[in-house]
């Protein structure tokens, strides 16, 4: 009688394996797979078996990562250790939170023997390196490609829908924006300041700075203007630059108004890391209430807190590079258009191209290039120059130059409206409400909505009228315009909410649970309306929240219905 020798289970081998040596994992099961996400040599990996028990994949999550600018050098280099590398598989994903491009590596083993596991494990380290130098390399020589990279505009529009649906609010949710801003120069305080919250007629008196070293007194009016944010935590420039302190707080004293009452405004920077490119800080704004009086009521915008926060860094760069890359792109640029190569042109290359001045063109291309890297700070500095140079010639302009101007003009509101400062906002979007650009007119909605303006009610119903008179009301409506639909709807709920409009907003909302695309939203927002009935009494802890409120009857439910 023969005996059939026993299958080795890969699963207790690894098990067995992760035991002997001492490595930390926990159990994670998927549909066809079980996962162990396990730690070796202080090093986080993930092992997928599936559920036939024949193989194991083991992934290194995060060897690298690089920013979404060089998607096109990551993609080449992976694709090159791929064709030269037998042992490890080398992989990339997109994070749009982060906007970044992350390098993965994985290896398969067929079964699991300890002393190749021990092997290709540090081999892994040695290949993170390995990869980390080389691609470094890579960097000082690289130059932009001149195809057109496919996938790198199909990501730009990704990552700045991923940004509108950012800024549509819910409520309890809020948080104060955040923003990307790199450069070289100073960042002075007096200019931060001017363009979050500006402070008209103001008399600086004097400013505190205080860090673990102590307390340092600035009274001269100028240097306090001038205080250089981007150094307050570092020393050194470029490649020298170094993290010298975790935190600075700033207060800030002045004289502002007629009555020449004194304000405060602390100004806090933390410490937020560092790379191999970047020093970064977080910069929180907070301006102190004023006290009440007659001419400054508990309702006056300067009783009320207000705070921005917002992320600086100092790169380790020089303007030299800077302007060697915008040279060869707008070179690039021209030569295409000129050849008649303007397919084979990215949405910079083809805006860079419409635009004669050196200095103006330099602006765009860094504005639009701090924009798609969600640097919104620096891309106001960038892109308002541009704009009020434009302006000027707006009747003469080509359509081709309208629409530059135009995207400067939507580029700036949404920073703005990322900064929270959605009056300026609304100055740039409101030149193109009415263009039938999906991105602009989503845009200038969530400014509306989330400044809490009453122009909101009138303008989505235009819009919304506009769509139905396109495609009739039993057309099957196009994917981007059905989830346009849904976007306008959920922005007038929850501005109903914000108009004390509780029943109409819990009606939309409630119809809303049906639906896939909308039902998370939904349930958050009910859950809101039923806390505030809470709150005023309407309803107790047990009762449902679907109760008639006072509003039945009043509120712009339909046009009719509007003050204006």
């Amino acid at each position: 009688m023969r005996i059939r020798k026993k299958k080795n289970s890969v699963t207790a081998d690894f098990e067995k394996f992760l035991k002997d040596f001492n490595c930390k994992y926990v159990i994670a099961q998927e549909d066809n797979a079980t996962l162990y996400n396990f730690e070796f040599q202080a090093a986080h990996f993930i092992a997928t078996i599936r559920k036939q028990d024949d193989c194991l994949e083991v992934t290194y999550p995060s060897i690298a990562s690089a920013p979404m600018e060089q998607l096109a050098l990551v993609r080449a280099k992976c694709n090159e250790r791929n064709n030269n590398n037998i042992l490890f598989k080398y992989t990339y994903t997109i994070s749009h939170e982060d906007n970044n491009v992350n390098v993965h590596m994985s290896f398969f083993n067929n079964q699991v023997v300890a002393e190749n596991m021990v092997q290709q494990l540090q081999a892994a380290f040695h290949f993170q390196r390995e990869w980390i130098h080389d691609y470094d390399e890579a960097i000082s020589i690289a130059k932009d490609s001149d195809s057109f990279d496919l996938e790198s505009e199909l990501y730009k529009h990704q990552r700045e829908m991923f940004m509108l649906r950012q800024l549509e609010l819910r409520h309890q949710q809020f948080t104060l924006g955040t923003d990307f801003v790199a450069g070289t120069g100073a960042l002075s305080l007096w200019h931060l300041l001017q363009t979050l919250s500006p402070l008209p007629e103001a008399s600086l008196l004097f400013m505190t700075v205080n860090t673990v070293s102590g307390q340092q007194r600035i009274e001269d009016e100028q240097a306090i203007r001038d205080f250089d944010l981007r150094h307050a935590l570092v020393e050194g420039d470029g490649k020298t630059a170094r993290l010298t302190r975790d935190y600075a707080v700033l207060d800030l004293h002045y004289t502002q108004g007629h009555d020449k009452k004194p304000c405060v405004t602390t100004i806090t920077i933390t410490a937020e890391g560092e790379d191999d490119h970047s020093i970064y800080s977080r910069v929180t704004v907070t301006h102190v209430p004023r006290n009440a009086s007659r001419v400054n009521s508990f309702t006056n915008e300067q009783r009320q807190p207000r705070s921005v926060s917002l992320l600086i860094a100092l790169d380790r760069t020089d303007d030299k590079q800077r302007r060697e890359e915008f040279d060869y792109m707008w070179v690039d640029a021209k030569l295409k258009e000129k050849n008649g190569e303007e397919d084979t042109m990215t949405e910079e290359q083809q805006m860079l191209s419409q635009v004669a001045a050196a200095d103006m063109a330099y602006n765009l291309y860094w504005g639009q290039k701090m924009f798609h890297a969600g640097r919104f700070y620096e891309a106001i500095l960038h892109l308002e120059n541009v704009f009020n140079s434009f302006r000027v010639d707006f009747f003469e302009m080509k359509p081709e130059h309208k629409h530059v101007f135009m995207e400067v003009a939507y580029k700036l509101g949404f920073c703005y409206n990322e900064l929270g400062l959605y009056k300026l906002a609304f100055y740039y979007l409101d030149l193109m409400a009415s263009d039938g650009n999906i991105r602009h007119t989503m845009e200038f909605v969530n400014s509306m909505a989330n400044s809490k303006d009453l122009r909101l009610f009138n303008y989505t119903e235009t819009v919304m009228n506009e769509v139905k008179q396109n495609f009739g009301e039993d057309d099957e409506l196009p994917d981007n315009i059905r989830d346009f639909i849904n976007f306008l709807r959920r922005r007038r709920g929850y501005a109903l909410i914000d108009f004390n409009q509780l029943n109409k907003a819990e009606r939309i909302f409630t119809q809303m649970l049906d639906e896939e695309e909308n039902a998370d939203y939904a349930i958050n927002e009910l859950a809101y309306i039923k806390k505030l009935r809470q709150q005023r009494g309407e309803l107790t802890d047990t009762q449902d929240a679907a109760s008639p409120g006072s509003d039945d009857h009043s509120g712009p439910e339909s046009q009719n219905d509007l003050p204006f």
